[in-house]
């Protein structure tokens, strides 16, 4: 169990313990990171190896600690303050919009929206901000996530929601 629990620690690349079929249409530059029984997480790749090399290794245990959560059982399962479903509004085509979340271990934060993906609901995360030190999202960041988070919804909406 200890080399398990390390190998957690230190990276942000679990096994696959289930075969996850949302692998098959992905966004282009983007990755599972996590297929739980009822959600899946899914990261931008880029964004992964940023995270991997920025963030402190009790951030990317805590944060792992969130998705598998969320995995379980959405963020119904997640202590509260940990998750919000409401971060900000980002206008979509049609002037519809779309919703960013974020999960808050500690300093981390990361953005993504959810969204059906192959019949599941599905995460994606779009941007992070691994030291934010006031109340107020840093309105730069929480822009670019926003900004990725409607470029994909908008191109992916429809497949296998």
């Amino acid at each position: 169990l200890n080399p398990y629990v390390k190998y957690w620690v230190y990276s942000l690349k679990p096994p696959s313990l289930h075969p996850c079929t949302a692998a098959k249409e992905l966004p282009e530059g983007y990755e599972v990171l996590h297929t739980g029984p009822e959600r899946d997480v899914v990261i931008k790749s880029k964004m992964k190896k940023k995270l991997d090399r920025k963030a402190t290794p009790d951030q990317r245990a805590a944060f792992r600690d969130l998705y598998e959560r969320y995995g379980e059982t959405g963020s119904d399962g997640i202590p509260r303050g940990k998750f919000n479903t409401s971060e900000e509004w980002f206008p979509s085509r049609n002037e519809k919009k779309l919703m960013l979340q974020a999960f808050k271990p500690g300093q981390l934060r990361v953005y993504g929206y959810c969204q059906q993906f192959n019949g599941r609901p599905t995460f994606f995360a779009t941007g992070f901000d691994r030291a934010k030190k006031q109340n107020a999202a840093d309105q730069d960041v929480l822009k670019a996530a926003g900004d990725e988070a409607v470029r994909v919804f908008d191109q992916h909406r429809n497949v296998g929601g």
